[in-house]
């Protein structure tokens, strides 16, 4: 039977831990009643596998208030909802058909909108507009008023644009440019950490600096200092500074790579399951992050579950980087749940209808998911074939110099080699031991590393075991 409180509960199960941190912060509830409603909504959104049950013998209309009051004070800090009314203010300025209650309600806004808000900058771009507007219809009143503002913050917003260009030029560094010198590294940092630390200037461009610090950190393999960031964020989510829903679940999928990184699956599957709970564009991705720690965590089962239920929105998505990405980790999950040949099929298929694309955005996770297949299906000559005929060794070897690099291609080939009789124990191990020498120190490329060699170990016990052994990369 369903429950009365049951669309209550529905509309509690999407909110979001640190909302309910942020609602509680600022809730002056002279009722008990609500408070203990608020603290349970509270409870339950961080134990999400053990709700606990609300009260039925208050009244309906105190939930209902409840709800009303939970989404009142979240719009009114919500960035996206700011800029969809802005936005909306913008075209009716640039079409001529602004009414009387967005003027007011535009002036109104001027007291509330400082340099430090979010949407600041476009809200003084709107602004510029609106006081073309009233200049050219001889409206002194307010036209006086408008630029009283923009006379007041102009130095703040060319300060935010100066910013923001730095960035851009910066950014297109970082994210493009493959090989980087340590000097280079620590200017970027300094620029972006920088920005984001300077609680003086507007959220938009703070946000813009995390997300580029987050990318430099990523790319360098830095997740210990991308942890001090976000603990520094963590706090920002709890107050009014950067609140979206949207950004919420970004930030949550950040923290559940950044965990998996840092090897804490735990933390990374509590973050993973936050960010799929709100349903964007970038929905796949979190849903692939996710289940990669599911299955790194032994729950293959429940990788497939959720992988499977998404398919819907597999279908839904034109973002073939995406795409390539959730079949890459379909593929690892059928093999982890022991169906080899289904995920060969399904990779196989792929790849005959998606060749260009696959090579375009995602090649090396795509083919290390289906040689991973294969070699689990101890398909070895497929495995030497489908090398071949596409160049991989020599297209992972361009990525040699790059923070990105892992053999692990190479490694399957040689051990496929050996087990087509094409190399001997000895040429497989010295290959095995080069392959290693060449990722450097990083503990997380070992890591990927040490993983490969675990799956080609169940079935070259002995060889592997000894490369292992001799070389201490445990």
């Amino acid at each position: 039977m369903k429950s009365k409180l049951a669309a209550f509960e529905s509309f509690c199960a999407e909110l979001y831990p640190h909302e309910l941190d942020y609602l509680i912060s600022i809730q002056q509830f002279q009722k008990d009643e609500n408070l203990k409603i608020l603290n349970l909504i509270h409870y339950n959104t961080r134990n999400p596998e053990n709700r606990l049950p609300f009260d039925k013998s208050i009244d309906k209309r105190t939930y209902s208030y409840m709800k009303t009051w939970i989404q009142e004070n979240l719009e009114k800090i919500d960035v996206d909802f700011f800029y969809a009314w802005l936005s909306e203010t913008e075209k009716s300025i640039m079409n001529d058909s602004i009414q009387s209650d967005q003027e007011v309600e535009l002036l109104r806004k001027m007291d509330e909108v400082s340099p430090t808000s979010y949407y600041f900058m476009k809200f003084f771009r709107v602004l510029q507009h609106y006081r073309d507007y009233l200049l050219v219809r001889n409206r002194p009143r307010n036209y006086a008023i408008v630029s009283s503002y923009l006379e007041r913050f102009k130095v703040n917003y060319f300060n935010s644009q100066q910013l923001n260009n730095k960035m851009n030029e910066a950014a297109e560094k970082v994210i493009f440019k493959k090989i980087w010198v340590a000097e280079e590294f620590e200017t970027w940092e300094k620029l972006f950490s920088d920005i984001y630390y300077n609680d003086s200037i507007d959220g938009y461009t703070r946000y813009r600096a995390l997300v580029r610090l987050t990318i430099l950190y990523y790319t360098n393999r830095e997740f210990d200092k991308l942890r001090m960031v976000y603990q520094h964020l963590d706090i920002q989510f709890k107050r009014d500074v950067f609140y979206s829903k949207r950004i919420l679940a970004n930030y949550y999928a950040n923290r559940a790579m950044m965990h998996s990184k840092l090897n804490e699956l735990d933390e990374a599957e509590k973050y993973g399951f936050l960010s799929i709970r709100y349903r964007n564009s970038d929905y796949l991705f979190y849903l692939i992050n996710l289940c990669d720690v599911l299955l790194r965590q032994g729950k293959n089962e429940k990788a497939l579950e959720v992988m499977v239920a998404s398919f819907p929105e597999l279908k839904k998505s034109g973002n073939l980087y995406y795409r390539i990405g959730f079949v890459s980790f379909y593929v690892k999950t059928l093999v982890a749940n022991n169906q080899c040949a289904k995920a060969i099929d399904y990779a196989d298929g792929f790849l005959n209808a998606y060749k260009k694309e696959i090579f375009e955005f995602r090649w090396h996770l795509f083919f290390t998911s289906y040689i991973d297949a294969l070699f689990h299906a101890e398909k070895y000559s497929k495995i030497i074939s489908l090398v071949r005929r596409h160049k991989l060794i020599p297209k992972e070897k361009q990525m040699k110099e790059t923070p990105q690099y892992l053999p692990i291609i190479q490694l399957y080939h040689r051990a496929s080699e050996y087990m087509e009789g094409v190399i001997n124990s000895e040429g497989l191990k010295q290959a095995f031991i080069q392959h290693i020498n060449e990722i450097g120190q990083n503990r997380f490329r070992h890591k990927r590393v040490l993983e490969v060699l675990k799956t080609i170990e169940s079935n070259l016990p002995d060889i592997v075991h000894d490369v292992i052994r001799e070389n201490r990369i445990l």
